[in-house]
């Protein structure tokens, strides 16, 4: 443990004091504040980027007000409601459906999605200037987190790095959390804009005690006077263990006449990636509180996937080109990719080819149409799957980013192979599941950040993983209604934020609450000139009761359950934050209702989230 400790400050004091090689982590799904910039703001902004499906870029600038740093946590932000296992770094699942899924061959999707990233996330920068910022955590009991960011541009090269850290030794009885998450990326563009590439490396790394939650939920919420609650998985040495490992090389050529007449890009992605994903457990009996199949005592299963992706293609605007002000356009681009995959267990390799397009046609300033497609063909595994997006939408004022418009997805896909062959210590299966076919119609309204929508999701044949931990095939068609708003309000130094959602699935396919939201809350005083700024605010989270997913640590899956309610519990959070120049401040005390709502304070059945905790950090940007 100290050795781990002094790695943990080595490498953080070396973000601090050298442009770092990791740092800048963002949720997925980050908004940013529309109140006005600081006064000590210097111009940078930044856009997400894709890998093989890249479209021009669409830039924002970084928020340098300190409305969202007290949500240090992605799983605090407002806009994300998700479940998970009662301490950060740990695994979680939106509480609101959503399904997504792309190109490749896909083994396992990791229950991580807010910690681990991908290339097709990652942050792209536009700045006249260094950029770096430095924050740290501290948690009670017992947790550290260290964010830090960096980019800088040169003679024609962005360099953009990151780091996100978390130590946690939780509330429980081994319950403890190692986490990193890095990324690296260079990006460089000759000065005729004739040639240019992109080079990105992500590391995810997660090392997890797992102890399966608590045994007796009813000592824990009757019986406060114990020092600790007995754990399902006991034994010291249980633990998950996942490495990912993602390079990616994008090289795009401009052809260009000798009028500079422009012809299209031809890009060449090549990705290499590595997953390593172990789980150890020593059982005292046989199976101890999952099921029948569990055939030793001892856990220790592991797997190595290799994944290698090569896709060319042709498009009429470049990877790193912005998003055009033009009234009027037609992008268009198409290719062809092959991907290959390889794990321990088994001696034949999945080799898959795919055929891909995509389009955005704006039409007078006003209509803009979108589509994507992919189709595999000459695919070992994953032959005829279907991935179909397409989209209209209407600009009522696109200055003030006012919209309406509707969006159809459809994917008809393989499940993941874990749920068609698993042999380990403890689960064997072989099945031969027909395709899944899901449908998700989508009508929104926009408004800036303001956004309201109305989804319909079809769902056929959907794959899951049942209470009596086998995959089942639904055979049960789901209709599922989804009503999500969100509402960011700003007026003066007031200011609030609200995420709801409703939903309602007509079979028993998915577990899904009727309702869930967030809401922030806050007001910030100004002191001494402006110069000193504190603001005050308080969070809430709230979900009506439904049976929610359970975990399963052995597979790192959620799977279906219909024994235990979980909701129906106000979590209320209260923050004090401080700014002074570029450094943020901020105090943060969680989950104050627990003991008033006889701590039934979960997410996710079996694991609490704790009772009470206080976080106190730091932030702090830099322009050089």
């Amino acid at each position: 443990m100290r050795t781990y400790l002094s790695h943990f400050f080595a490498i953080s004091l070396l973000c601090m004091y050298i442009p770092p090689v990791f740092a800048q982590y963002h949720a997925i799904h980050e908004i940013d504040s529309v109140m006005d910039m600081s006064p000590y703001y210097l111009p940078t902004s930044y856009a997400q980027l894709r890998s093989i499906y890249y479209k021009p870029l669409k830039f924002k600038p970084i928020d340098t007000t300190m409305i969202v740093t007290h949500l240090f946590d992605p799983l605090y932000k407002t806009e994300n409601i998700y479940q998970g296992l009662g301490i950060s770094g740990q695994a979680h699942q939106s509480i609101i459906f959503d399904y997504q899924r792309e190109m490749g061959f896909l083994y396992q999707t990791l229950p991580y999605p807010l910690f681990f990233k991908n290339e097709s996330n990652l942050t792209f920068y536009k700045l006249k200037t260094t950029y770096s910022k430095i924050a740290y955590t501290l948690g009670l009991p017992k947790e550290n987190e260290v964010f830090a960011e960096f980019a800088k541009y040169i003679k024609g090269v962005t360099v953009v790095a990151n780091m996100y850290t978390t130590l946690n030794d939780g509330s429980f009885v081994h319950q403890k959390t190692r986490n990193i998450c890095g990324d690296f990326l260079i990006h460089y563009e000759n000065p005729s804009s004739t040639y240019g590439f992109r080079a990105s490396y992500i590391i995810n790394y997660l090392d997890n005690f797992e102890n399966g939650g608590l045994l007796d939920i009813n000592s824990y919420q009757n019986d406060r006077r114990n020092i600790g609650y007995a754990v399902r998985s006991p034994n010291e040495n249980t633990k998950s263990i996942i490495t990912t490992h993602d390079f990616l090389l994008q090289n795009y050529v401009n052809i260009k006449d000798k009028k500079q007449r422009y012809y299209g890009t031809i890009a060449y992605n090549f990705q290499l990636g590595q997953s390593t994903i172990r789980y150890n457990d020593v059982f005292d009996t046989i199976y101890p509180y999952y099921a029948t199949y569990f055939s030793d005592k001892t856990t220790n299963d592991s797997i190595r996937i290799f994944n290698i992706q090569n896709a060319i293609q042709w498009s009429n605007f470049k990877p790193f080109q912005e998003e055009s002000v033009k009234r009027n356009f037609f992008h268009i681009a198409g290719g062809v990719m092959h991907d290959y995959a390889n794990f321990r267990y088994t001696r034949t390799p999945f080799n898959s080819f795919y055929l891909f397009a995509r389009t955005h046609i704006r039409l007078f300033n006003i209509m803009d149409i979108t589509g994507d497609i992919s189709y595999s063909v000459l695919s070992d595994y994953k032959n005829n799957d279907i991935i179909a997006k397409a989209g209209i939408s209407w600009a009522i004022n696109r200055e003030k980013e006012h919209s309406i418009g509707f969006n159809a997805q459809f994917y008809r896909n393989t499940p993941e192979y874990i749920m068609q062959y698993v042999f380990t210590n403890n689960f064997r299966w072989v099945n031969d599941f027909q395709e899944q076919n899901i449908l998700q119609l989508k009508a929104f309204w926009n408004y800036q950040q303001t956004n309201f929508s109305v989804s319909y999701y079809y769902l056929n044949k959907l794959v899951y993983l049942s209470e009596e931990l086998r995959p089942v095939q639904n055979e049960n068609n789901g209709n599922l209604i989804q009503i999500s708003t969100f509402i960011p309000f700003r007026y003066k130094n007031f200011g609030t934020t609200a995420n709801l959602n409703f939903q309602y699935c007509t079979k028993d396919v998915v577990n899904v609450p009727l309702f869930a939201g967030k809401l922030s809350v806050f007001y910030i005083i100004e002191l001494l000139k402006k110069r000193l700024k504190i603001q005050v605010g308080t969070d809430f989270m709230y979900n009506t009761t439904y049976y929610a997913d359970a975990y399963l640590p052995v597979l790192h899956k959620f799977y279906y359950q219909r024994t235990q309610l979980i909701g129906n519990f106000v979590f209320w959070d209260v923050n004090v934050t401080f700014q002074i120049d570029r450094i943020n401040f901020f105090f943060r005390a969680g989950n104050l209702l627990a003991p008033f709502m006889h701590y039934r304070n979960f997410t996710t059945p079996n694991y609490p989230i704790k009772d009470y905790f206080l976080s106190l950090g730091i932030s702090w940007k830099f322009y050089d």
